[in-house]
């Protein structure tokens, strides 16, 4: 079966799979009156889809069958493998050469034509999941619709003992994760490597296929040292509305995925996509590693979303800052600030082999701040803040001459309460960061803004200072991070604040008196924000729940 004929029979299998059983035979029939071949395939495809087994626990079928004890790994193959001298639809499997989450790959020899191929198969086999044979297919129509020297050609699309399989071409070299470890390569070296597949991937793109999954053991070299791209398991069609992948799920390895896919923003997976990956590739040729690693996946993929990039030249003082500048653009977190393409990247590489201007520039310093500011929200917001209320302070001195901003001791308090919130803010974002300490951070930091807020009062007018509108804000605030039980905590301790100043000003009374009608309105708005928070907080949960 011919690539093209195996597209032509998985949408059939799609269409047809949709209609009542009754209407199925007749709709084969006249969609492929001139190949009975594929119509039987299609129907053999149907009738496995249909089949009860394939429902049955691949655990509860193992141990039901006369076979020997399971071994169970990270990830489990309830087939056995093959025999070496086995033959599959007119091939020989020699030996594996590759093993993944979902396949397993053999070099094998076609006798038709006679060649060396390598031959992909499911891992899971007559077992896999409706998800995996879709996936598999997936992998199949993409790479066969591509014929590209910069991309591994697919041969014969078909299935053998339940098991779907494809041939590919045989690369006689090893992959660029394995040359990583052994081999050295020189800024030209690795300028140009990337250059040829980000014009492999451009060509994919052209094509309406998105890769997904670029990385270093994702790309082979050849026997002059060549690369060509390989696995497009988790490729997406640019026209394809029905996604495998749904929103909030993670794909990729979490070391070179970019910061939308690590996110789950599958609506943001794009062309600039790929450029991060290609990017990620660079960034490993140049200094050694990924971009990120971790000791988890978890932490791998929190860092993937927060934490920037090291710049290479942190590591290699000796690259060169054209290179470090196209590295760092394709690693950018925000896809719009990526190159438009594939190709574009290509041409700035290939103009840095030439010794010709880039078009990459590095980021201004309003460009830094914004980006960095959307990236750390909170501490973007506490800072800004600060720096406001240091602003309406200095004003209050200087323009108003109002009578507790110009006492000195009034500044030095002032003064003192903003470097705590503008150092705090930093310490618990920090600590924000890191997965582990996340809820403690959140929690400890509003506590820290509510009690600064405390303490500032004291040395203003107490319950009767405008700045206690700062217990509303901090209640708003509070929403921002879709917690209920936050928005709670945050009220209760704002009231619990705004309140030590009212017994304060019951106790002991000074000029201006307590207005008891400023108070009620206070705490009924501290009060009914911290309720209406909490509601639509739990709703939009309840939504993505």
């Amino acid at each position: 079966m011919t690539p093209e004929d195996y597209q032509l029979v998985c949408e059939a299998f799609d269409e047809v799979s949709q209609l009542p059983a009754s209407e199925r035979d007749a709709h084969l029939a006249a969609r492929f009156a001139q190949r009975d071949d594929l119509r039987k395939q299609v129907a053999a495809m149907l009738a496995q889809d249909d089949d009860s087994r394939l429902d049955r626990s691949p655990l509860e079928a193992a141990l039901t069958a006369e076979s020997p004890t399971i071994a169970i790994h990270d990830t489990v193959d309830v087939s056995p493998p093959l025999p070496a001298s086995i033959q599959i639809d007119g091939y020989e499997v020699e030996a594996e050469i590759a093993r993944g989450g979902m396949g397993v790959v053999y070099r094998a020899r076609q006798q038709h034509p006679n060649r060396t191929v390598a031959l992909k198969m499911i891992l899971a086999g007559q077992f896999a999941s409706p998800d995996e044979v879709a996936r598999f297919r997936i992998e199949a129509e993409a790479a066969a619709n591509l014929n590209h020297p910069g991309i591994v050609p697919i041969y014969e699309v078909g299935s053998h003992a339940g098991r779907h399989y494809f041939s590919m071409g045989y690369v006689a070299g090893k992959s660029l994760a394995v040359a990583l470890k052994t081999e050295t390569f020189t800024f030209d070296q690795a300028a140009d490597l990337v250059r040829q597949i980000a014009e492999a991937i451009e060509y994919a793109h052209q094509h309406g296929v998105i890769h997904r999954d670029l990385k270093p053991s994702n790309v082979l070299l050849d026997a002059e040292g060549r690369p060509q791209v390989t696995d497009f398991g988790l490729a997406k069609r640019v026209d394809d509305e029905s996604h495998l992948t749904c929103t909030g799920q993670v794909m990729g390895s979490p070391g070179y995925m970019a910061p939308e896919q690590a996110s789950g923003r599958v609506g943001q997976i794009g062309a600039a996509t790929d450029v991060y990956g290609l990017g990620a590739i660079l960034y490993a040729l140049l200094t050694g590693k990924p971009p990120f690693e971790s000791g988890s996946i978890l932490e791998a993929i929190d860092l993937v979303c927060t934490a920037d990039v090291t710049p290479p030249r942190k590591l290699n003082w000796q690259i060169p800052r054209k290179l470090e500048t196209i590295c760092l653009k394709c690693l950018h977190k925000t896809p719009g600030a990526r190159y438009k393409s594939a190709a574009e990247l290509a041409a700035d590489l290939r103009a840095f082999l030439s010794n010709e201007p880039i078009q990459a520039r590095p980021l201004s310093l309003l460009e830094r701040v914004i980006f960095w500011a959307r990236r750390r929200p909170g501490l973007a917001i506490t800072w800004a803040a600060m720096l406001l209320f240091y602003a309406y302070h200095l004003f209050c001195v200087w323009v108003v001459r109002d009578p507790v901003s110009v006492q000195p001791l009034f500044q030095l308090i002032s003064i003192a309460t903003a470097l705590g919130y503008a150092v705090g803010a930093w310490f618990f974002q920090r600590m924000y960061e890191r997965p582990s300490t996340r809820t403690t951070a959140i929690y400890a930091w509003m506590t820290m803004n509510v009690a600064l807020l405390t303490m500032l009062l004291f040395s203003a007018n107490g319950a009767s200072s405008p700045l206690v509108l700062g217990y509303v804000l901090l209640v708003a605030a509070s929403g921002a991070l879709y917690q209920t039980g936050l928005v709670g905590y945050v009220t209760t301790i704002s009231l619990i604040g705004y309140y030590l100043h009212v017994l304060f000003a019951v106790l002991y009374p000074k000029d201006p008196p307590l207005d008891i009608h400023w108070t009620i309105c206070l705490t009924l708005s501290i009060l009914l924000l911290g309720m209406i928070q909490y509601f639509v907080v739990r709703k939009i949960r309840m939504a993505n729940a």
